[in-house]
């Protein structure tokens, strides 16, 4: 199975077809986009795929997601509750997110996401500066 996958990658590679080498280790490793980036590159350098313990397994059974990250996405902190799921599972950015998007819908999270809205305040001021000019 792993010398299968290495020698897909392998053909990838030579073919010139890094981001389809890329996918395919990423499926076979669960690793991040950066890390298997990194490998592609070093194998395309000349050097070789690492095999062993390492790098080829499946990616992890990630499970049900603890409830301190289901907290921190409901209170609109989803980029630190992607961060703490890659920390917790091991998982790569895209697949972090899609898993707190799947169990957290952005929908969901309702006006704690939203920092930083500054139309009320405009408003407000504009309320404002026209009961100021009436007077």
């Amino acid at each position: 199975m792993e010398q299968d996958i290495a020698r897909q990658i392998g053909e990838l590679v030579a073919a010139n077809d890094r981001i389809g080498a890329i996918r395919v280790l990423r499926e076979a490793t669960g690793m991040g986009l950066a890390e298997a980036k990194a490998v592609i590159e070093a194998v395309a350098e000349g050097g070789s795929l690492p095999m062993g313990p390492t790098p080829i397994r499946k990616a992890p059974d990630t499970g049900e997601i603890p409830a301190d990250v289901l907290a921190t996405a409901a209170s609109g902190n989803r980029i630190l509750a992607i961060k703490m799921l890659r920390e917790h599972f091991g998982l790569g950015l895209k697949e972090a997110k899609d898993k707190l998007d799947e169990a957290v819908p952005v929908s969901a999270v309702g006006s704690a996401g939203k920092r930083g809205c500054l139309l009320p305040l405009l408003f407000g001021a504009f309320l404002g500066s026209a009961g100021l000019l009436l007077h």
